[in-house]
């Protein structure tokens, strides 16, 4: 949201990023666009996103805009309302493809609500962007929606000259389920020349923090919370590996292309990920990753093995990284955001 709101900034649009206060939350640093955060009483579960969205909603009745941007199915409704009463465009800015988020899918009730919206909103919306192919396709065939892509790439930087004094395999991201964070672990019982860094925070991690221990890697697997993004980027560009596992159980996580997809690649950093469509379709292009169907343990055990000891494989894999990133960067991808925005007009 950053890239996105200085770029449009930058264009001469008179931005507002509207967001609300967490636990981890740091102060706001001063950017050339307004923010906005709200503190809540709920910050989870139905409560919450009740009071979110009348929030929103009690402040768009008092301030007016030209364009109500909504991020993703659970803030578009106040959006909608809002565009309507003052007679103004609603475009959505769909991260990932929400009906298929494996939060909702055995929670019958949330997901029909959530599906309801959906069908009675999408339709009407002026126009829409997303981070992918796939997803665009899906919202172009429901609801015969026209969905342009931008994809949530890094700046193009020159990386700095860091040495890797320690072999280690990194996942970064949200600790939630079907990242395939458990399996990841399980296999660090059959790496022997690299350890694992945990990067991130989330809804299982109790769980996972009693799983080195159960198989015995403890000595191997390091857990580091949530970190700064100038700490995450030093992390990342130091890794020898970078993992992006996701099970295919999830529509969402099946037609993803994850940030971290990304910033293993500007890190000319080579990663094991999945074999699902937006990867394979990168892949093909620039062969930045090994990509696997299969998360057993052992499977995850051997691909990273294959990285860590053949040594012609993973330097090819990090040259072509080098190539990739000169074509995924957000310069490219601004241009797309930019064109956007003006047709609106």
């Amino acid at each position: 949201m950053q890239r996105i709101c200085s770029s449009l900034s930058k264009e001469g649009y008179a931005v507002t990023l509207i967001g609300f206060v967490k636990k981890n939350s740091i102060p706001i640093e001063h950017k050339e666009y307004h923010q906005e955060r709200f503190c809540l009483k709920f910050t989870k579960g139905k409560l919450f996103y009740i009071e979110y969205n009348l929030r929103l909603l009690w402040h768009f009745l008092k301030h007016q805009y030209d364009i109500y941007g909504a991020i993703d199915l659970d803030t578009v409704l106040p959006h909608y309302l809002a565009s309507k009463k003052h007679s103004k465009q609603v475009i959505l800015d769909a991260h990932e493809y929400y009906l298929g988020l494996p939060e909702i899918q055995n929670r019958p009730f949330t997901k029909w609500v959530w599906t309801k919206l959906e069908k009675w909103i999408y339709p009407k919306l002026s126009k829409a962007y997303t981070v992918n192919e796939s997803i665009a396709k899906l919202y172009e065939t429901e609801y015969d929606l026209e969905v342009e892509v931008v994809r949530n790439c890094p700046e193009l930087e020159a990386l700095p000259s860091i040495e890797k004094n320690e072999k280690y395999i990194l996942y970064q991201g949200a600790l939630n389920e079907g990242r395939g964070i458990e399996e990841l672990i399980e296999a660090m019982q059959f790496i022997n020349s690299a350890s694992l860094k945990i990067a991130g925070t989330g809804e299982i991690d109790e769980l996972l923090f009693e799983l080195p221990k159960k198989f015995g890697v403890a000595d191997k697997v390091e857990f580091l919370g949530y970190l700064q993004p100038t700490e995450l980027l030093i992390v990342t560009q130091q890794a020898f590996i970078g993992v992006n596992l996701l099970h295919p159980t999830s529509l969402n996580y099946y037609y993803s292309l994850t940030n971290k997809f990304f910033d293993y690649v500007h890190a000319e950093l080579p990663q094991l990920s999945m074999d699902y469509p937006e990867y394979r379709l990168i892949s093909k292009q620039f062969e930045v990753a090994l990509l696997k169907k299969d998360l057993k343990p052992d499977t995850i055990a051997e691909s990273l093995n294959q990285l860590i000891e053949d040594e012609d494989c993973y330097n090819k894999l990090v040259e072509n990284c080098k190539t990739a990133k000169q074509h995924y960067n957000w310069a490219n991808e601004e241009k797309k955001l930019i064109d956007f925005y003006k047709n609106l007009e």
